[in-house]
């Protein structure tokens, strides 16, 4: 019996969780799109007719789903506003359904820490759209290190630059912001765009296979290039965990040139690399070398599969879950409170421009090749000195359960 999901909108990542769901329902695997929230079924007239063409249930508002939804859906998929994330995913598992909910989780550890209490009240589950944690290379990489295959694991690295135009943060009212109407979002390289590969550290970090490090400390820089947002843009971040293993991230929204997501795992043995398109090599000190990448296995095809296959009850509990994302939330909460406010870059080292291409773009002077020392020296941005940069202090998150007390879900 085919498991129903039904995802909330019809545009933008909602459009992305109705492609690949009707992938899956292309081959036979026992997944079938039953339900899609349109609000605005004018707008979208031509899709409305499609998906009901297609069979599918159109719902008119997410409480239109949740009233009505039983019979049609199992698993309802959330592809939705940060702000949103918790508060609806709350609303799911209350009403009943298990959950597919996008990455990030949620803003706040208190966030996800009473979503568990509503997954184990209710008996729901709430799986996480971190689509690493479920890749192959990921995986296998991961079992790796736990073998020991590069000695005991002394630091993890991460750099990322991806370069956002001023229509990125013209996409939605959340887009580029720190709070939204009192609600918290936490818009920004680390929280956003590139949050996977910072969950991808913190999950390696761990020595069982479906779980993530605790944390120990964090310490964080936060900075905007961008005139026009109060989000960061430019940010560094360092962790360490119980198990004393040192993790470093550098991101960016301000770079002039991309440069996707490149992970180094140093260990006494040897050394582990990743890449944004899954080729991941081991180098040993011992001379061997070993290559991989994802079996021709889609990932962001693995999440909708797991999720599927937990709520048949064929495997126990999705590969990413609020658990083992709980430590990337902490990292995130850590990094506010050490950077203690976003700090914005002197207008002398930002140039603003129009591309020939009609897009508005800023650009941070040299802030490639900054991270790029930054990365190497495994330091912050005011440790290799620069001139804009501002030291900030460890933040001590072991024992860290809360962050944002005035928000509910």
């Amino acid at each position: 019996m085919s498991t129903g999901f039904a995802v909330v909108g019809v545009r933008n990542f909602a459009a992305t969780h109705i492609e690949n769901i009707g992938k899956l329902e292309e081959k036979g695997e026992g997944i079938k799109l039953t339900g899609v929230v349109i609000k605005n079924q004018i707008k979208n007239l031509e899709k409305t007719r499609e998906l009901r063409g297609r069979g599918v249930k159109i719902f008119d508002s997410y409480e239109d789903l949740l009233r009505n939804g039983k019979g049609h859906v199992d698993v309802i998929s959330l592809p939705v506003g940060i702000p949103d994330h918790a508060p609806m995913a709350a609303k799911a598992m209350r009403a009943g359904f298990d959950v597919l909910l996008e990455k990030p989780p949620a803003p706040t550890v208190d966030q996800i820490d009473k979503l568990m209490e509503i997954e184990r009240k209710t008996g729901r589950f709430c799986s996480i759209g971190f689509q690493f944690i479920h890749s192959r290379s990921i995986r296998r990489l991961k079992s790796l290190l736990i073998e020991g295959k590069i000695g005991r694991i002394k630091d993890i690295a991460t750099k990322g630059y991806w370069p956002r135009f001023r229509s990125y943060y013209d996409r939605n009212p959340w887009a580029g912001k720190s709070i939204l109407e009192g609600r918290l979002v936490l818009d920004g390289p680390m929280h956003n765009a590139l949050a996977h590969y910072l969950n991808n550290m913190i999950f390696l970090a761990s020595s069982e296979l479906d779980r993530s490090a605790k944390l120990k400390t964090v310490r964080a820089e936060l900075y905007r290039g961008h005139s026009y947002i109060e989000a960061d843009d430019t940010s560094c971040l360092q962790a360490e965990t119980a198990d004393g293993i040192q993790i470093n991230f550098y991101v960016n929204h301000t770079s002039r040139e991309m440069e996707n997501p490149y992970m180094e795992i140093r260990g006494e043995k040897g050394k582990a690399t990743w890449r944004y398109d899954e080729s991941t090599s081991l180098e040993l000190e011992s001379g061997e070398k070993m290559e991989f990448g994802n079996q021709g296995v889609d990932p962001w095809l693995e999440v909708l599969r797991v999720t599927a296959a937990v709520h048949r009850e064929e495997i126990s509990k999705p590969y990413c879950n609020l658990e083992n994302c709980r430590s990337f939330v902490v990292a995130i909460n850590g990094a506010y409170e050490s950077s203690r406010y976003i700090r914005s870059i002197p207008s002398d080292f930002v140039e603003e421009y129009e591309t020939e291409q009609g897009e508005f773009k800023t650009v941070v002077e040299g802030i490639g090749d900054k991270m790029d020392r930054a990365f190497e020296g495994r330091k912050t941005l005011s440790e290799i000195g620069v001139s804009w940069a501002e030291e900030t202090p460890v933040v001590d998150v072991e024992d860290y359960d809360s962050f944002s007390p005035f928000e509910a879900v």
